[in-house]
Formats: C-alpha cells, structure tokens, sequence
C-alpha cells in the first residue's frame, strides 16, 4: 500500500522526534518551562502601585487635596514625602520612585487670584510605560482639581449644581474600551510571546527533519519506506511534526485556562488558525531542509529569518511607523499575517471571513514551501538513483 507509506514514515518521525534530545528540549521542555514562566511574570496584569513622591511646598487646603487625589490613585502609591525642593534635583539618582509631584508655594493663593499655576510632575521616563501611564494620572488629577474648583466658585454664585456642571464640562470624554478593557498585559503581552516561540519551536524542529537523515546515514532508509516518493516524505514526516506542533497549541490553551485569559469562545476557528499556522513552519523548515545539506548552517538561517518575528510583526511598535525596509521584511514572516488574524479571533471575535486575507497570504506561504521542499527531494532522489544504479553497475563489473 504505497499510496499509505506515509503513515509509516510519520510514525518513524515521531520516533525519532521523541529519541533526539534537541527536538525533544524544542518541542516539550522548553515549551513548558517558558510559557508558565512567562505566565507568572506577567500574572499581576496591570501595572498597579507605582512608587511616587511629592513634594507639597504650599501646605493649604487645596495642595493637601492634591495629594489626597494622589494619595487615592489606583495606579500609584506614595512612598516619599519630599521636605526640601533642592531634593528633587538629584532625587531619581538615589530612589526608585518613578515620579515626583511638585507643589509649588503659593500654589493655592494663585488659584484664589485667577491666576493660573501649575501641578508638576517630574517623571523616570527611561521606562515609557511608567512614564505613559503617569502623565495620565498627573493629567486626570489636575483636570479632576481645576474642575472642582470651578464649580465651586459658579456655585457660590448661585449657579445652581447642574447648570454649574454644564458650564464646568460642557463636553464629557467617554472613552469605551472595546477590546481588553483591562489594559492587561497578561492578555496583550503573553499570548503573543507564546505563539511567536510557537512558530520558532516548529521552525527549528523541521529545519532539521531532512539533512539530518543525510547527516546521519537514515536517508536510504527513508526512501525505501516511501517508495521513493517525495510526496509520502513530505506527508509523513508534515503530519508527524504537525502532531508535535499541535502539542504545543494545547499547551497554550492550558495556560489560557490555568490563568484565566479570556477570549472570545471561537474555539474552532482558533485551532484552524493555529493548525495553518503550524503546517506553514513545518513546510518552511523543510524547505530550508530539504535544500540545505549542513544542519547547522540551515539552523542559523532560521535563527536569522525568525529571530525579528516579534519585533517585526507590529506587536510592540506599528509597522505604519517602521522604516521600509523592516515593515517590508516583516510581510515576508507569517508571523506577522498570523498575529494579525488571531488578535481578530481571540480579542475583537470576528467572524472567519475577516481573516480571509490573512489566511491567504499564509496559504502562499505554505505553498511556496510545499513546492520548494518537493522540488529539491525530487532532485536529491534523482541523484540517489543515479548514485544506486551506478554501484549496482560497479558491483557487476
């Protein structure tokens, strides 16, 4: 049953998978040690409690309820109180709060006298998160005190509560957060790791699938199982690694449960996802495999052509602000076609035919390795055959 070889040669795959340290360390230990590592880095979510300081050089009614609004934030915590202005000079060189509030003096009479005076807030800005996320809080307590303050004069006036708001904010900001309300870097930031060492993992363990059979002596062997067919190899040893890749996926949804990530319960689309995304490593790997004798040369191009991937894909900085050249190389990494998919599936909860042009392209991917990984098989039997019939000829002469 030729036309069956290749369950033969998947079977053989996963043996030899399972026998060979380095795939096996790829494919089980390191996905297991790393992703629940990265879990629990990331478990606390949101950054909450930043360490900050102020400095209260006016010492009213106002300035104390500046610091109380401080004080009160969900997303800081007050750890210092400044005595001296001279402190915040050379403050972030000797602590690690991330921000100082400063109060100048007089800071309340300005207010009493229309005039206008300012809230500073001095931020470690060498961490851009911390320092996007105090500004805001800086810029919401300063619009919380300007407000009241408003009001309370229009109500003194006798302008009664209501009409005073009007006046106050004649315009209300309501933001609607549609798509991980949270801001939760345990949603954002781990599933993106997982999946971008997913594609890495798969890549590596192909890469090897081929040469190292010619490495090692076992390519004769091979091709007797297929019936010197490279279409049973390549389904043989795709379904094996696709097996193990897939392994790899089931691992991930058992971290999304374990640590409670939601998602938007297209459980079916996201394994489709998820298994195109496999297939499509595998057969690049073969190609690198199929076409390269040296393992470890053909790792290294691996290395070089995945190691962007994240970086790349527009994960942690908008390809729209990339130079060309990466955002160009970054459509050349199905990566970045995936990533887009699956934020569509597992945050937004689109429909399949949203991502019909992300699959595509992931299609052509897969295509160009199918193709490239048959072609240089044929060759390389081609010479086999040539290489057999001819110590055939030397063994009769």
């Amino acid at each position: 049953m030729k036309y069956f070889a290749f369950i033969k040669i998947a079977q053989r795959e996963i043996e030899l998978i399972s026998q060979n340290k380095s795939a096996r360390t790829l494919l089980v230990f390191l996905p297991l040690v790393l992703y629940f590592f990265l879990a629990f880095i990331y478990q606390k979510g949101a950054l909450r409690e930043i360490p900050v300081a102020v400095y209260d050089g006016d010492h009213s009614e106002i300035s104390r309820k500046v610091v109380s609004f401080i004080e009160s934030s969900a997303a800081m915590k007050v750890t210092c109180y400044l005595s001296s202005e001279e402190d915040i000079k050379h403050f972030f060189l000797q602590h690690d709060e991330r921000a100082v509030f400063y109060i100048p003096e007089g800071f309340s009479n300005d207010i009493y006298k229309n005039k206008p005076t300012r809230l500073v807030v001095y931020t470690n800005s060498s961490n851009i998160v911390f320092g996007n996320i105090l500004y805001r809080e800086g810029a919401v307590i300063s619009a919380t005190v300007s407000s009241g303050i408003i009001l309370t004069r229009l109500e003194h006036v006798g302008i009664n509560h209501n009409e005073a708001m009007g006046l106050v904010m004649p315009v209300i900001t309501h933001a609607k957060t549609l798509f991980n309300p949270w801001f939760n870097y345990l949603y954002y930031l781990l599933p993106g790791l997982m999946t971008v060492l997913l594609q890495m993992f798969v890549f590596f363990v192909a890469t090897r699938a081929f040469n190292h059979e010619i490495a090692t002596g076992t390519f004769n062997e091979l091709v007797s199982l297929s019936g010197n067919s490279p279409l049973q190899m390549l389904l043989g040893k795709g379904l094996a690694h696709t097996a193990m890749g897939l392994g790899i996926v089931m691992l991930i949804g058992l971290v999304f449960l374990a640590f409670g990530i939601p998602f938007r319960h297209l459980e079916a689309e996201l394994i489709l996802l998820f298994v195109i995304l496999v297939v499509v490593n595998v057969f690049l790997g073969f190609m690198l495999s199929t076409t390269l004798d040296e393992e470890i040369f053909a790792l290294d191009i691996a290395f070089f052509y995945n190691s962007p991937a994240f970086v790349f894909s527009g994960f942690t900085f908008p390809m729209f602000g990339m130079p060309f050249f990466n955002s160009t190389y970054a459509q050349f990494i199905p990566y970045t076609h995936f990533l887009h998919a699956f934020f569509k599936l597992y945050q937004m909860g689109t429909p399949l035919r949203y991502i019909f042009p992300n699959l595509e392209i992931l299609g052509l991917f897969l295509l160009v390795g199918f193709v490239t990984s048959w072609t240089a098989l044929k060759l390389r039997l081609s010479g086999w055959k040539r290489k057999q019939q001819k110590m055939v000829m030397e063994a009769v002469l």
